[in-house]
């Protein structure tokens, strides 16, 4: 009964093991590129949450296409840094540019 209750409420570890690392990663970068979007260019705090969000699901995309492509000189274990990095901005500056964030 202990070791079933111990059990119960760690679902945290299960999470994390779903996703390959390459994702969380490219997640991770996201973030920060949105962020450093946000405070490169960015004018009013409404604007953050969905730098954020676009620089994460951009970054998932091109960590995605970097996985496809040949080994890149900047790169952590699958994750392609230069693919992220030119996926998150390029989608933010399109998005910008269309008065989107």
């Amino acid at each position: 009964m202990r070791a079933d209750r111990a059990c119960e409420g760690s679902h945290l570890p299960i999470a994390l093991s779903l996703p390959p690392p390459w994702f969380v990663l490219a997640a991770f970068l996201g973030v920060m590129h949105g962020a450093l979007f946000h405070l490169v260019l960015g004018t009013h705090v409404r604007q953050l949450p969905t730098s954020l969000v676009l620089g994460m699901a951009a970054s998932v995309v091109g960590g995605f296409v970097g996985t496809m492509i040949p080994p890149a000189v900047l790169e952590i274990g699958e994750t392609n840094l230069i693919s992220t990095g030119i996926a998150a901005w390029l989608v933010l500056v399109i998005a910008r540019l269309f008065r989107f964030c």
